[in-house]
């Protein structure tokens, strides 16, 4: 009678264990589905980490990324970066306080942390938003490796609707600029601050832009408006137009704002 009752209870474990595993795997899965269903990603919950290398986070949050709508990163921290990470239309990306990605050296040079997918194949992108983005370049550069022309640390070529805000470097090297856009309509980059050797922001032809709230101390320009330019600087040349800035100042200028403009 005892090994009968022992027998049954054992069964009765093993069973509850098991529909206990599948409730907690179901309400997981049903957990993801909804945060993508309702456009909302966290980065984290793909692995990327303060603690993970430089490549576990360029393929975790490309992970991310390739879900579309609205991607958070909210754990502050340091986040290595080794490659490239591309964006599509209709993403939004909002990094919490305390978050900085910096770049680094694991698998050769790269230009570019983030780029449109567009860029490649000069096909628009359309509706991408980048907020609170402090990107450390940690001397890692590479003046063009992906679209001959494009050199800033976030390049965008072939984009409609781009919205930048709290954007940070301080670290620029003589090789890259900080906020490259080519091809372009309907931007506006807002409350940004740019340092180092190179361009804080540097277009190439478009129209309808705006720039406000920045602060800048760069050797090169602080915005430069260059429609034509060298080829390794601009990927295509063209006009610029219908543009506002507003409320910006660099700091390496007495009398105020240095502008290159070629038409």
């Amino acid at each position: 009678m005892k090994t009968k009752i022992t027998l049954f209870l054992i069964i009765v474990a093993v069973g509850l264990s098991a529909a206990t595993y599948k409730t907690k795997k179901v309400k997981q899965i049903d957990s993801n589905q909804s945060e993508v269903a309702n456009g909302f990603t966290d980065a984290n919950s793909f692995g990327f980490s303060p603690a993970a290398t430089g490549m576990e986070n360029v393929v975790a949050m490309q992970k991310a990324l390739d879900q579309g709508g609205t991607i958070i990163v909210a754990k502050p921290g340091t986040y290595k970066i080794a490659a490239t990470l591309y964006l599509d239309s209709n993403t939004e990306v909002i990094f919490g306080k305390g978050v900085f990605l910096k770049k680094v050296n694991e698998e050769g040079r790269f230009a570019q942390v983030f780029i449109n997918k567009g860029a490649l194949t000069r096909t628009y992108n359309e509706d991408i938003t980048l907020k609170g983005l402090h990107i450390i370049v940690n001397g890692v550069d590479n003046c063009s490796d992906l679209v001959l022309g494009l050199r800033g640390i976030i390049g965008f070529s072939y984009i409609k609707d781009l919205k930048l805000k709290g954007f940070r470097c301080y670290d620029l090297t003589g090789c890259q600029f900080g906020v490259q856009i080519n091809r372009f309509e309907d931007v506006i980059i807002e409350d940004v601050i740019i340092k180092g050797q190179k361009d804080g922001i540097h277009f190439g032809p478009g129209k309808r832009f705006t720039i406000r709230d920045a602060v800048f101390q760069t050797l090169d320009d602080a915005i430069a408006l260059n429609a034509q330019d060298y080829s390794t600087s601009n990927p295509e040349i063209g006009w610029i137009e219908d543009g506002i800035i507003e409320n910006c100042y660099d700091l390496d200028q007495e009398n105020g704002l240095d502008f290159s403009v070629e038409c």
